[in-house]
């Protein structure tokens, strides 16, 4: 999960409870009462906004921005992209983007690559909490960590000579080297035993820049970010990664899936922050043996569009919630504020006013973007793997081009 950098603490309008006047004495006192109870304050007038005003239930979109685009035909068309960035749709669903049986091989190499630990094996995808960064169900490949780990390493790096934020940009051209290189299976020694190979992730990037009418790039590091400027080396803006490979085993921790955002706040339609899978191997559907006929049974007779984790394992649920106003977000804050929080009397709580997701039981080769704003899951479940490769996409507005990141 992308870090969440917008808690309720970032959005709010800063509270001026220092008074004016009086004397020096008096202001220190107020500054440190106010360091000392400003979150509990905080808690409490949103406990009672919510109790008073809160209705998250209502917020749920309806009609077309709760819809899922399926895009047939396995091409990405600007029109559909518009309507999701926009918010006028809660995801598209590309099947066959990637050839399936490519996707195949493709996931039982990268599974093959985590067990070898080459790349740097597979390391847990830490999400970024109201308490930090906490280990999830997903482990990443690759020769850099996610963004959001790196900028996290480095706050707490004590060690001026190295810098994880350089390690990662420096990670980052590694990581594209190599995935566009693949060994030969050939035994002939007079065959080059390399050969270049088109990985997924750069397919996606290419087609974003044909389909999207402003086009589509990495994102790059802005002045603020940039870092050892007297160094020749790192004196222009580098680019952030493309994506990673994401590795789900199981039996995984959150059965029904961590419902969650990869960032905070209202939606709006200038702007969005948006997720890419492609999908390359899948867990299998639950085996219906003795256990769990009465279960299949039971399934066979529900409405194939009702939620059922047992069904769904590996499947992605996405609850079309269109909070659009800082009013909206303001009355429902307690309850919002659980989606960066991985504790399991939330997620109860979540499953219950949310309702019913949006359901996308994607197979390998396929791609499904959806806004990261909006509650999400991926599905759990007790045996296989799930293998995708993901990506992060920023929207600021139809004539600006799409940026990039992981």
């Amino acid at each position: 999960m992308r870090g969440v950098t917008s808690k309720i603490r970032a959005i709010i309008p800063t509270i001026n409870t220092s008074g004016r006047g009086g004397s020096t004495q008096n202001q220190q006192k107020r500054t440190f009462l106010t360091h000392q109870s400003r979150n509990a304050a905080i808690q409490t007038l949103f406990q009672h906004l919510e109790s008073n005003y809160g209705n998250l239930p209502s917020l749920i979109d309806s009609g077309p921005a709760s819809e899922t685009i399926v895009s047939e035909d396995g091409i990405l068309h600007p029109h559909h992209l518009a309507r999701l960035f926009q918010h006028e749709a809660t995801a598209l669903h590309v099947p066959n983007f990637f050839r399936s049986e490519s996707a195949k091989k493709l996931g039982e190499e990268l599974i093959q690559e985590s067990l070898r630990g080459s790349g740097g094996g597979s390391n847990n995808w830490k999400v970024s909490t109201s308490r930090g960064l906490e280990s999830s169900d997903v482990g990443t490949l690759g020769e850099h960590s996610p963004y959001n780990v790196a900028v996290a390493r480095d706050q707490n790096n004590k060690d001026k000579e190295s810098s994880p934020i350089d390690e990662y940009f420096d990670g980052v051209q590694r990581e594209f080297r190599s995935r566009r290189r693949s060994q030969s299976s050939t035994k002939n020694k007079d065959e080059d035993s390399d050969y270049y190979k088109l990985w997924p992730l750069d397919k996606l990037r290419l087609e974003l820049e044909e389909a999207w009418p402003s086009g589509a790039g990495l994102a790059r590091e802005t002045t603020k970010q940039k870092r050892n400027n007297n160094d020749n080396q790192h004196s222009h803006p580098r680019p952030f990664g493309g994506g990673l490979p994401r590795i789900m085993r199981g039996p995984t921790r959150w059965k029904k899936g961590f419902i969650h955002v990869d960032e905070l706040g209202p939606l709006d339609a200038m702007r969005g922050l948006f997720s890419a899978n492609i999908y390359l191997t899948m867990p299998e559907s639950e085996k219906k043996d003795e256990e769990t006929l009465e279960t299949a049974m039971e399934d066979n007779r529900n409405d194939d569009k009702k939620p059922n984790w047992r069904r769904d394992m590996g499947a992605l649920y996405a609850w079309p919630l269109g909070v659009r106003s800082r009013w909206d977000w303001y009355r429902n804050a307690m309850t919002l504020s659980s989606l960066s929080a991985q504790d399991p009397e939330m997620q109860l709580n979540l499953q219950h006013v949310l309702g019913k997701p949006n359901i996308i039981r994607p197979k390998p080769g396929d791609l499904v973007l959806l806004c990261a704003q909006r509650p999400h899951c991926a599905v759990g479940f007790d045996e296989g793997v799930r293998v995708s490769l993901q990506c992060f996409l920023q929207y600021n507005g139809l004539e600006k081009r799409l940026l990039i990141d992981c």
